[in-house]
């Protein structure tokens, strides 16, 4: 009876533990132009869960990724103009992130990971950000992604 509880036991931890989220790979792309405009990432906002990773791809020459703001105790980026970055993301909240030469004209993205802590001071952190946006027309993306994706 003993040793069939064992089992039972073994048999329960192995189906939990194969239930557990597998870490997914998504894609976002560095682009001079796309469905959003001029100098965009697509997707612009992207939800991941922890331990997730984002391949950023420059699909267009002469971009970066760099961290602008994230939540405490992160580790901060830069995809250094190379073609292809894999990021892997394990600490929750809320990371802003811009392309270094077109950050004026609001070629910026977030990404929330898994809840959004961090969004009071990420509010704050776009709104430091969009003072740097030189362009009338695109001045408000990174707040407005902000507001429509983040409850």
């Amino acid at each position: 009876m003993n040793k069939i509880i064992k089992l039972y036991g073994l048999v329960l931890i192995l189906l939990i533990g194969n239930s557990v989220h597998a870490a997914e790979t998504h894609v976002v792309k560095m682009l001079n132009t796309g469905a959003s405009g001029s100098m965009v990432f697509e997707p612009a906002f992207i939800k991941i869960n922890s331990g997730d990773s984002i391949n950023f791809k420059m699909s267009d020459a002469g971009h970066n990724a760099v961290t602008v703001a994230a939540p405490a105790g992160s580790v901060p980026f830069d995809t250094k103009y190379k073609p292809s970055t894999l990021v892997q993301f394990d600490t929750n909240g809320i990371y802003l992130y811009k392309c270094s030469p077109h950050a004026m004209m609001a070629m910026a993205g977030l990404i929330q990971v898994s809840d959004a802590s961090n969004k009071a001071d990420m509010e704050k952190a776009v709104m430091k950000f969009e003072g740097t946006v030189m362009m009338p027309n695109v001045k408000t993306r990174m707040s407005d992604l902000l507001k429509n994706n983040v409850k």
